[in-house]
C-alpha cells in the first residue's frame, strides 16, 4: 500500500477511560471529521492492552499497521510508559508505535472533552456571563469535568493561532475546609491519605451516611448548597492557578447535577466571593457543556487539528 493510500484510511479512535471496556469509532480524514462505526467491547477478561486492540482489529475490521488512531485514557499521559487509571494495563509509547507503525496520539479523556468543544457539536448553556467558547483569537480556558471523577484541562490559544490544550490532575489537588463541617468531612473522607483532594468532596453522594455521621446538623437542602459552593471555589482556584481568565467551561453528569437550578446562585456566590483579581473573575464566563461522545468526539477533533496543521504548513 503505498503512502498516499495510507493517508486516506479511515483513523481508528479508541476510548480507554472506563473499566472493563473499550469503545470505538473511525473517522475518515478530515479537519471537520465526524464518527462512524461507535462500538464497544467487553475486554474484562482480556489480559493486556494489545490484546484488546488485536480484538479491535479482529471485530471492527480495522487494520493495525498503518492506520493513524488517537487513544484517550484516564489519568496522566506524560512520559514513555502509561498506565490506564481503573484498569491493571500499562502500555508504552513505544509499543503502541510498533503496533500501529506510526506515532500515535494518546490524551487524557478531559482534555479529549476539551478538544471536541472546537468541533461545535457540543449544546453549550451559560451559567454566568455571556457569549460562548471561541478558539478564533488567543485565549486561555478551563475544562472543568466532574463525573466519574474531577479533572481538569486547559485550553490555550496563542497570538498566533495555535491551539493547545494541556491535562492536568487538579482533582487530586488537597481541599482546604473552611468551617468545622468542612474539617468534619474533610477528616471523614481522606482515609489513610494525609488530606481529603477536592475530587473526594466533589464526588460525595448527597445521601451518603458519611454526612449524617460526620455533619448530623447538616439538613439534605444544606449538602446541595454546599457542593455548589465547593464547586465554585475550585473553580475560582483553577482560575487563579492556570491564568483561565477568559472562561471556564463544566461538564459531566454530576457537574450538571451540582449545577441545578438550586445549586446556581451558591455557585455564583462562591465563585464571586474572592476579592483578589475580582474585576478579572466577574469577567470570566462560565459554561455548561454538554456532550454527546464528547471523548471520542474528542480524539478525532485532536487528529482533524493535526491534519489541519499539516496541510498548513
Amino acid at each position: 500500500m503505498t503512502a498516499g493510500l495510507a493517508d486516506n484510511r479511515p483513523w481508528l479512535l479508541v476510548e480507554a477511560s472506563a473499566q472493563g471496556v473499550l469503545r470505538v469509532a473511525t473517522a475518515s480524514p478530515s479537519q471537520r471529521p465526524r464518527l462512524q462505526r461507535v462500538n464497544e467491547l467487553d475486554i474484562s477478561g482480556v489480559p493486556t492492552f494489545t490484546d484488546g486492540l488485536q480484538r479491535i482489529e479482529r471485530e471492527h475490521g480495522v487494520a493495525l499497521h498503518g492506520t493513524k488512531c488517537a487513544i484517550a485514557m484516564a489519568g496522566a499521559t506524560s512520559g514513555e510508559a502509561l498506565s490506564l487509571v481503573r484498569s491493571r494495563w500499562t502500555i508504552t509509547r513505544s509499543g503502541l508505535t510498533a503496533i500501529f507503525e506510526k506515532p500515535v496520539v494518546v490524551l487524557n479523556d478531559v482534555a479529549a472533552r476539551a478538544w471536541a468543544v472546537r468541533s461545535g457539536s457540543a449544546t453549550v448553556v451559560n451559567v454566568r456571563g455571556i457569549g460562548s467558547p471561541s478558539f478564533d483569537n488567543p485565549v486561555r480556558y478551563l475544562m472543568i469535568m466532574v463525573e466519574e471523577g474531577v479533572g481538569a484541562a486547559i485550553v490555550d490559544v496563542d497570538r498566533t493561532g495555535r491551539m493547545r490544550v494541556l491535562e492536568t490532575e487538579a482533582g487530586h489537588t488537597d481541599f482546604g475546609p473552611i468551617n468545622e463541617d468542612e474539617f468534619r468531612l474533610a477528616m471523614a473522607l481522606k482515609g489513610t491519605a494525609p488530606a481529603a483532594s477536592w475530587e473526594k468532596l466533589l464526588m460525595l453522594d448527597r445521601n451518603d451516611p458519611i454526612w449524617s455521621n460526620a455533619c448530623p446538623t447538616v439538613l439534605d437542602r444544606d449538602r446541595v448548597r454546599m457542593q455548589s459552593e465547593w464547586l465554585g471555589r475550585f473553580s475560582v482556584n483553577l482560575a487563579h492557578a492556570y491564568g483561565a481568565w477568559n472562561g471556564m467551561m463544566l461538564t459531566g453528569t454530576r457537574a450538571s447535577r451540582i449545577l441545578e437550578a438550586a445549586g446556581r446562585s451558591a455557585f455564583d456566590a462562591s465563585f464571586l466571593g474572592r476579592r483578589t483579581f475580582a474585576r478579572l473573575l466577574s469577567g470570566c464566563p462560565v459554561w455548561r457543556v454538554d456532550q454527546h461522545e464528547a471523548v471520542l468526539t474528542g480524539t478525532a477533533e485532536r487528529l482533524a487539528y493535526n491534519l489541519q496543521v499539516a496541510q498548513a504548513a
